[in-house]
């Protein structure tokens, strides 16, 4: 409840104060979940896709924000999973799975860190990994502007338009898997988020 209750206030400032929109919804089956793979360029980009996806979502975070007792109770509510290092660990991904397998989705950053010159940089394999593990396709997401919304170093957004595209999910034989597959089914991936970044 208290979830929901968040992504509703989020939804609300970055309507009003950055014009949020939303593009591609329409790929998306409402009865299905997904691992969500998107760009990162901002601290903002957590807060607007849990704003942009109306489902209930698991996202695996660097574990050092959650030493802090705030920050720690605010990625506790969004159903936030510490990884080591940004790596994760047998642990981290039995949590994962779990979460998975009891309906939620899954936000996940491929890049494994917030890029720093606004590129999209090499994706990590994680998305693809859970994927095959679980048999739920990736959707790739773009998040455009959020970097100029909030740059890095900065504590306050500024009002620039930002938008969300959701592209269509990627669909694999996810019972054939080895590492090859894997390393091809994340190029996938990332081409889509690159096309959808117009970049």
């Amino acid at each position: 409840m208290t979830y929901w209750l968040l992504r509703y206030m989020l939804i609300a400032f970055l309507s009003f104060y950055n014009r949020l929109s939303i593009e591609g919804s329409e790929n998306l089956d409402k009865e299905k979940q997904y691992i969500f793979a998107a760009n990162h360029f901002s601290f903002l980009d957590l807060p607007i896709l849990i704003a942009a996806i109306k489902k209930p979502i698991i996202v695996p975070i660097k574990s050092d924000f959650f030493k802090r007792f705030i920050e720690r109770s605010l990625l506790h509510l969004v159903n936030g999973v510490p990884v080591k290092n940004n790596t994760m660990c047998k642990e981290s991904l039995k949590v994962i799975i779990k979460n998975i397998k009891e309906g939620k989705s899954l936000i996940i950053a491929p890049e494994g860190g917030i890029s720093r010159n606004g590129r999209l940089q090499e994706f990590r394999d994680g998305a693809s990994f859970i994927a095959f593990k679980t048999g739920i396709p990736v959707v790739p997401v773009a998040i455009i502007n959020a970097d100029k919304a909030l740059p890095l170093k900065k504590i306050l957004p500024r009002p620039y338009k930002i938008k969300v595209k959701i592209g269509k999910p990627i669909i694999a034989d996810f019972s054939d898997v080895n590492k090859e597959r894997i390393k091809e089914y994340t190029e996938l991936i990332r081409n889509d988020v690159f096309k959808l970044l117009n970049q």
